[in-house]
């Protein structure tokens, strides 16, 4: 109904009045009748056009409707209903913890926290067309259809180790440099792209320039996404994490049994009230712990999934202490072709410490064969200003060592690997510890008293290698010198982070790793390692 009365006699009366005016007009005896007929002229223009001018706002209202924000009761029903989940991928550092809350979604394999943000949470931002602040370069469509976000990572490094076996050890260099460009196009259409012009790896000695992530997602429904392009592989908690939200200046001793990125497709969604996410991921393969990957070498693809459960979520009863635990479980398998032809470098990357120091190096001509398979089981807790993971990795790998240098007798076998972390973080200054960084309430202003936000965090981990990979290749092993390379690394870290606002950061991590095995003098492995990385951060 408009005005009031149903369309079937709207339209009756205005066909009547349609029929009435020539018929007056014709008839009309005296100047009173002719002001009558003029004046219902008039009324019957001002009826069409209001009209014309509510059948126009009803289109809008129509095609807008997802866009505008909720009201405060329909927010407060949705929050009660189905508070969103806190994880490193879904939350927004741009925006204040309450907005995270409501409009952060679980599952944005990376991941990525430095996306645009969506049509609703622009719509709360208030922002303009075009609004150069904290929150970015932001260019929006009128209709918020479309919208492009322009920043970038920073991240320059000072390590310095006490002894260290090699002289390059320690260093000043830019760890990262990755300028992205982000956002939607026509609402469901997500997209990203990131090159990288520094380090790709934690262990890496030269700068490269590639890609670090270049895909789009289709975000209908949030049940089920579908992604494609070169992203994050959907296994590790840690490695899901943005590098710019990490306590720490490395990822833990895990992150050598992971892939960092692949190229291929992922179906994805959020379950049960978003108690429950998922992902399943058909990839090329690639090599662990390197933005440097996504070609695709030929050995054969790799299936990757993860589930990720927040079990008390949005439950009446449950204490709220129990709302912030998540469990998880990640994983991959694939079984590979040989192919002598790709060089070893590109199959496999050497395993290296936190403060970025390769320990293990795998020999020259080893090939890929066979199955392999990865399992990540993890756990996540935040509460406040509290958060804890632990999160374990074993990997297998069928290998082929018939090509390695100066052996004989080799051919197919494989080796395991496991690693594992425990990590502890407290913000001090009191803000929401989230796996999606910190934003200061207080940012730096020495006028006012502010200082910002202060994070004190402790890690513990570890990694043994497999007895195959130091076993003669005659005897079915991977003839890795047990001298110059460690067998096992057991690690402690300690990380003071100071987030002077939401775009600078300064952090010093104290790392401490003993290796097990070693020795051989002029190597990294000689002496137990002992880092202090200073970090100067820029997230725009």
């Amino acid at each position: 109904m408009m005005l009031g009365f149903p369309k079937s006699i709207r339209w009756v009366v205005l066909g009547a009045l349609l029929l009435l005016a020539p018929s007056c007009s014709i008839h009309a005896m005296d100047e009173e009748t002719t002001k009558t007929i003029a004046d219902l002229k008039a009324q019957m223009q001002l009826l069409m056009d209001e009209v014309k001018k509510l059948k126009s706002q009803q289109n809008i209202d129509s095609s807008t409707a997802r866009l505008r924000p909720p009201t405060d009761d329909q927010s407060k029903e949705k929050t009660a209903a189905a508070p969103l989940p806190s994880h490193p991928i879904g939350y927004t550092p741009f925006l204040s913890p309450q907005v995270r809350e409501q409009t952060s979604m679980e599952q944005r394999v990376d991941g990525t926290t430095e996306f645009a943000p969506r049509a609703q949470q622009e719509e709360r931002m208030d922002l303009p067309m075009l609004d150069v602040s904290e929150n970015g370069l932001i260019f929006r469509s009128k209709d918020n259809h479309h919208l492009i976000r322009l920043g970038g990572l920073l991240q320059l490094d000072d390590r310095e180790f006490v002894d260290p076996g090699t002289t390059d050890m320690s260093k000043f260099l830019v760890r990262r440099a990755r300028p992205y460009a982000s956002g939607y196009f026509y609402d469901d259409w997500e997209y990203r792209f990131a090159p990288e012009f520094a380090l790709s790896a934690p262990n890496a000695t030269t700068y490269q320039t590639t890609i670090a992530d270049a895909y789009i997602n289709y975000d209908n429904i949030e049940e089920i996404q579908v992604q494609a392009g070169k992203f994050t592989v959907p296994v590790g908690l840690e490695m899901l994490t943005p590098a710019a939200f990490l306590p720490f200046s490395e990822r833990s001793l895990t992150s050598n049994l992971i892939p960092n990125r692949d190229l291929g497709v992922m179906a994805h969604g959020s379950l049960f009230s978003y108690k429950l996410s998922w992902a399943a991921m058909v990839g090329a393969g690639s090599r662990n712990d390197t933005v440097q990957s996504g070609l695709d070498y030929g050995p054969g693809p790799v299936g990757y999934f993860r589930l990720y459960s927040q079990p008390f979520r949005g439950e009446q009863g449950v204490p709220e202490e129990l709302r912030g635990l998540h469990l998880g479980v990640g994983g991959s398998i694939g079984w590979q072709s040989q192919n002598n032809s790709i060089s070893s470098s590109n199959l496999f990357q050497d395993y290296s410490t936190d403060g970025g120091n390769t320990f293990l190096s795998f020999p020259n001509g080893l090939g890929v064969q066979g199955e392999i398979w990865r399992i990540s089981p993890q756990i996540y807790y935040n509460y406040g200003p509290l958060e804890c993971w632990v999160e374990f990795t074993a990997e297998q790998q069928g290998v082929n060592t018939a090509g390695i240098d100066g052996s004989s007798g080799g051919g197919f076998t494989n080796y395991q690997t496991t690693a594992w972390n425990v990590q502890v973080d407290w913000v001090i200054t009191g803000e929401l510890a989230t796996l999606g960084g910190i934003v200061p309430d207080r940012p730096l202003d020495f006028t006012k008293g502010d200082i910002g936000a202060w994070e004190l965090s402790l890690r513990y981990d570890g990694l043994a290698a497999g007895a195959n990979m130091f076993r003669p290749v005659n005897q079915g092993g991977l003839g890795i010198s047990q001298t110059e390379n460690a067998t096992g690394v057991s690690g402690a870290s300690i990380a003071l982070n100071w987030y002077i606002n939401r775009i600078i950061r300064l952090g010093l991590t104290v790392e401490y790793n003993a290796f097990t095995g070693g020795g051989a003098p002029s190597t990294v492995v000689e002496n137990n390692e002992l880092g202090f990385i200073t970090r100067l951060q820029l997230l725009y």
